[in-house]
């Protein structure tokens, strides 16, 4: 199975309420990749686990008041990553196809 890199950024206001979605937000895509500074993931997922994650940010959120952002990546994309400060985006475990 293809795998693509997904970068995933989130954005919630600041209550109560929210800070309890985030919570619950963070710690689902936790199990999807890697988090890699405050409110960003970074995940490499197959085309199955990808609309697992999307139908689990859907019921998560508040579409009206919380902003979660996914940029799709190719593996050219990653490679070209310029980081500062950190170790470049990997994949963790290897995909047997």
């Amino acid at each position: 199975m293809t795998t693509l890199f997904y970068l995933i950024i989130y954005d919630l206001p600041d209550n109560k309420a929210a800070n309890k979605r985030r919570n619950r937000l963070h710690k689902m895509l936790s199990g999807y990749g890697a988090w890699t500074q405050y409110s960003v993931f970074e995940c490499f997922l197959t085309v199955v686990k990808f609309t697992q994650m999307q139908i689990k940010i859907e019921k998560l959120i508040k579409p009206e008041e919380d902003s979660v952002r996914v940029y799709v990546l190719d593996a050219g994309a990653v490679k070209r990553t310029i980081t500062y400060g950190s170790e470049k985006p990997r994949q963790e475990q290897a995909i047997i196809i």
